[in-house]
């Protein structure tokens, strides 16, 4: 009787349930159906192909937006390798507003995602402050200065003072903890396997797989022999080079299989090739600064790696690369008209400062008053330098240069942010542990990329262009993020 009885009560739920999957069927009938109708309808109007197109960018569209409201590091990871050169993948032209690259697009999408999030989790953005609030002052103090004097140049800032304080924002509230600050290492380390394979295929003129096709048209009119990589200039992609080469210590230190070190080391390898290949003496030397700094923050798990490195590069250099017969390295090794412009700009821009020490000439308006101050230079060793040789020179450095165009004022608070957050990678260094992941693995990185970046300041003015900017601020962001209590393990 108690079977019955149960099978009677199973039965009666069942029932009881038939009408709301009826009512789902039914749901489920009327969506197909307008689907179809739908998609008869768009295929007539836009045809197969364009159809399709649509069709799997919705999906992947829809697919993003899942990723990114479950993990923010996925549309930081998308921006910040937009930024590093693919912002020419997708672009929506406009007549009235400004262009919309990859690289905006992504920004745009990423500060929208981070404003959702933090709203509705209630989070808390992540201090200190005070390196925020300089940065905010840095960049408000340029701007309005631009708005003032020219606004032309509001699109220069973007690039060159917004974008890289953007990135340290982002980087500091996002990149947290070891996991995610591996998942941007590889996505990094991913940049510089294309920046390589770029730069080798450029130098042995293998046309057919260089990308984009603008590198091509961009050598032949003013770089013919030298790598310029997606930046269309050797001496920015020589310091993207020397910033990023770095991280591969890190990627092989915390390796878990000898198949994934043998092929980071051969990655190595091939970074240094491709920063060979830029001829850029600056960042030749911003390279080799940055390695060994971050080799001598952390001697012990650095070296064993480095000294084959070194070893295998020399071999490479001189077996593979010719090294020894490359007229073209010889060259621009001995060319002393290079280093005598950029002396004759160095000593104009000290003229210019000198007349206007407090506020600068103004942001991008070096170039306006620069005939006022050109004069021959007479300079120890390389004798007179006439000024033929750099009266149409740009500014050439991270620190004249501001102090000529933003005054005595700009350039203390940009030294200010410098000073912040070298202050900041002391203080982990200096109370890290002997089992302290960030501080024995990741800390040597950073500062080492900030060695390459500050170096690579010396020889070349960053305005131009968004990545060298924003990869010095982002890597700043994560440290500056970055709180004892998250301390990990070192991986044996």
């Amino acid at each position: 009787m108690q079977r019955l009885k149960d099978s009677a009560e199973r039965w009666t739920a069942v029932e009881s349930h038939q009408p709301a999957r009826r009512g789902t069927t039914i749901t489920i009938m009327a969506v197909a159906v307008v689907s179809l109708v739908a998609s008869r309808f768009l295929v007539s109007k836009l045809g197969v192909e364009l159809y399709a197109f649509t069709l799997v960018g919705v999906l992947a569209a829809a697919l993003f937006a899942t990723a990114s409201f479950r993990n923010l590091m996925v549309p930081f990871v998308v921006w910040v390798v937009a930024v590093g050169g693919f912002r020419f993948l997708w672009s929506v032209r406009s007549p009235v507003l400004p262009d919309l690259y990859l690289d905006r697009m992504m920004m745009i999408w990423l500060g929208v995602i981070f404003m959702i999030k933090y709203v509705a989790e209630r989070r808390a953005l992540r201090g200190p402050f005070v390196l925020d609030l300089l940065l905010l002052a840095h960049g408000l103090y340029i701007y309005i200065r631009v708005y003032i004097q020219d606004s032309q140049f509001v699109q220069p800032w973007f690039m060159s003072v917004a974008i890289p304080y953007i990135a340290y924002f982002f980087a500091k509230n996002v990149v947290v903890g070891e996991r995610n600050i591996r998942a941007l290492w590889w996505s990094l380390f991913a940049l510089v396997v294309y920046y390589s394979f770029t730069a080798i295929v450029e130098k042995y003129r293998i046309d057919s797989l260089v990308f984009p096709r603008s590198i091509l048209a961009a050598k032949e009119l003013e770089f013919r022999g030298r790598s310029i990589g997606p930046f269309e200039h050797p001496g920015v992609f020589g310091t993207a080079f020397a910033t990023l080469i770095p991280l591969h210590l890190y990627l092989i230190a915390t390796a878990r299989s000898q198949f994934v070190r043998i092929v980071v080391g051969l990655c190595l390898l091939a970074a240094l090739a491709g920063l060979y290949f830029t001829y850029t003496r600056g960042s030749w030397l911003a390279g080799v600064v940055g390695l060994a700094v971050a080799v001598q923050l952390n001697w012990r798990r650095f070296v064993p790696i480095v000294a084959p490195a070194a070893i295998a590069a020399a071999i490479l250099a001189v077996a593979v690369l010719g090294l020894r017969n490359d007229e073209f390295m010889k060259e621009r090794v001995e060319n002393d008209d290079t280093l005598g412009s950029r002396v004759g700009t160095a000593v104009t821009v000290l003229r210019v400062w000198r007349d206007h020490p407090l506020f600068g000439v103004g942001f991008f308006q070096f170039r306006a008053v620069r005939e006022d101050y050109v004069q021959p230079v007479e300079a120890p060793l390389l004798g007179t330098i006439r000024f033929s040789q750099f009266r149409h020179n740009p500014i050439h450095d991270i620190y004249l240069g501001p102090l000529a165009e933003d005054g005595l004022i700009g350039a203390l608070m940009q030294f200010g942010i410098y000073f912040l957050i070298l202050k900041k990678a002391y203080a982990v260094y200096r109370s890290r542990g002997p089992d302290d992941h960030f501080g024995q693995l990741v800390l040597p990185v950073c500062v080492g990329a900030f060695a390459a970046y500050l170096v690579g300041g010396l020889a070349f003015d960053y305005r131009y262009f968004s990545f060298n900017g924003a990869l010095f601020y982002m890597i700043a962001g994560m440290l500056a993020g970055y709180q004892r209590t998250e301390t990990s393990h070192v991986s044996s």
